[in-house]
């Protein structure tokens, strides 16, 4: 879901401003569907006839919501998916930014840093702690900071644009959106590095001692090694039988390939 509607907004940002139009997304999510229907990651949830459609309902709701809560027309995109290899703080670093776009009026360097979220958005349910903001921030700092090592452009804003669609009792969907972001400057940037050298000598000992400890969470049912992992067995079997009240369903949802994988159909 997420890549397909990654594709779908990169595709609307290559237009011109004036082109960037709810009617232009629509049409480019239908030939984008044409595309990830051959996708073996679209395959493997085998979808019947009725689950391809609310796959593009789900999909179109999280478009719409972007179009409802940010101006697409507005955006003056530096690049779409920068590929990121670089060492930052002695830490080889490789990734992809989702957009880099201009700050300000454009005249000088400056830029905003901007990694999409399809997941849940913050502030829908009990609110983040500044150390969950912090962590959640982490990975846009990683991406300035890289973008400095390049020396190419002067990031000012680091953020998160999330951006999701929630099942609704009648059998619908409903939009939900967030921002949360962070002002880079070299305080902000030193931090980010010292964490991300700390986290890197922490794999290599783990790596060493053969061993790392399990931290469970919802990404569980989305991990292709839970049926290798008592902790995150459990956790995915508790899941399933938790039901979230607001839709009447499992906490972990018909898709998720731990459905599957661990037999909880």
């Amino acid at each position: 879901m997420g890549t397909f509607v990654h594709a779908v907004l990169e595709k609307l940002l290559d237009h011109d401003a004036a082109d960037r139009t709810p009617e232009l997304a629509r049409a480019l999510a239908r030939s984008q569907f044409d595309v990830t229907e051959d996708q073996g990651d679209y395959r493997a949830l085998q979808l019947d006839e009725a689950g391809a459609r609310r796959f593009r309902q789900r999909a179109w709701t999280m478009i719409t919501t972007y179009f409802a809560e940010f101006s697409p027309a507005t955006v003056v995109p530096v690049a779409q998916e920068m590929r990121l290899n670089v060492e930052v703080a002695g830490v080889p670093f490789r990734g992809f930014i989702d957009l880099v776009e201009r700050d300000g009026d454009g005249t000088d360097n400056a830029v905003v840093v901007t990694d999409y979220k399809t997941g849940k958005p913050p502030e829908t349910g009990t609110r983040w702690s500044d150390e969950q903001n912090s962590e959640k921030l982490l990975q846009v700092m990683w991406y300035a900071a890289a973008l400095m090592e390049m020396g190419e452009h002067d990031p000012k804003l680091a953020r998160l644009l999330y951006f999701t669609a929630v099942d609704t009792p009648d059998g619908g969907f409903a939009g939900r959106t967030g921002v949360l972001s962070a002002g880079v400057d070299q305080g902000s940037l030193d931090a980010a590095r010292a964490e991300l050298a700390l986290r890197w000598h922490q794999i290599g000992e783990a790596r060493a001692a053969g061993v790392a400890d399990a931290v469970t969470g919802p990404l569980c049912g989305w991990c292709a090694f839970v049926d290798h992992c008592e902790e995150g067995e459990a956790h995915c079997r508790a899941m399933r039988v938790e039901i979230n009240p607001r839709t009447g369903a499992p906490r972990l949802r018909d898709d998720a390939p731990a459905v599957a994988l661990l037999g909880l159909t």
